[in-house]
């Protein structure tokens, strides 16, 4: 009687955890280089992912959010809490998860920019470096 308990606990367990789980939330938190080739799944404190990497000016995140919420593009440094030091940010942008239509973009020196999440409810926050080696003083992150 307790071989057969035994014995079907374990195999429930095996095939609990043989079965995926759904995505988590935040699996889009994944950096992007500005041309895709490099992906980073860093997890940088408060929300952020980071820090980035080198080698490229531009990187983005892609989120889900909710139509019509008032957000935050925000550009970190690299432990993910604190606002970046803006001297290296060449510009932030928000736009359309396929690069097709820009909903703001701010180029004097901030590290965030507000914008209201479009009827997709997915945008990409990207951060444009001035230097291609700039990445992993920063994070990226989308809050409200």
């Amino acid at each position: 009687m307790r071989f057969s308990t035994v014995l079907a606990l374990v195999a429930s367990v095996a095939i609990a955890s043989a079965t995926p789980s759904p995505a988590a939330p935040d699996t889009e938190l994944v950096a992007r280089s500005g041309d895709g080739n490099v992906s980073l799944t860093r997890r940088a404190g408060c929300g952020s992912t980071g820090p980035l990497g080198i080698g490229h000016y531009k990187w983005y995140i892609i989120r889900p959010c909710a139509p019509g919420a008032d957000l935050w593009c925000q550009v970190n440094d690299d432990t993910g809490c604190l606002p970046a030091v803006t001297n290296k940010i060449g510009s932030i942008e928000v736009d359309d998860p396929d690069d097709t239509k820009t909903y703001v973009m701010w180029a004097d020196g901030a590290n965030m920019v507000p914008f209201k999440c479009p009827p997709s409810g997915r945008v990409r926050c990207q951060a444009n470096f001035n230097d291609r080696n700039d990445g992993p003083s920063f994070s990226l992150r989308v809050s409200t």
